[in-house]
């Protein structure tokens, strides 16, 4: 199998798992959140957006 084709695959296997419609679930931000997200020792992203 050519690389590409391997990348290829793998990449489409990851975006059609079912665990990434789990973690789209969005929490607004507050620093009572935050704390807690980080005291759980989870993984977590944070998401920025601007209205400029």
């Amino acid at each position: 199998m050519k690389r590409r084709q391997f990348l290829a695959l793998s990449t489409l296997v990851l975006a059609s798992s079912p665990s990434w419609a789990a973690a789209g679930k969005k929490v607004d931000f507050t620093p009572e959140a935050y704390q807690k997200a980080l005291e759980s020792g989870e993984p977590f992203l944070l998401d920025f957006s601007a209205s400029w």
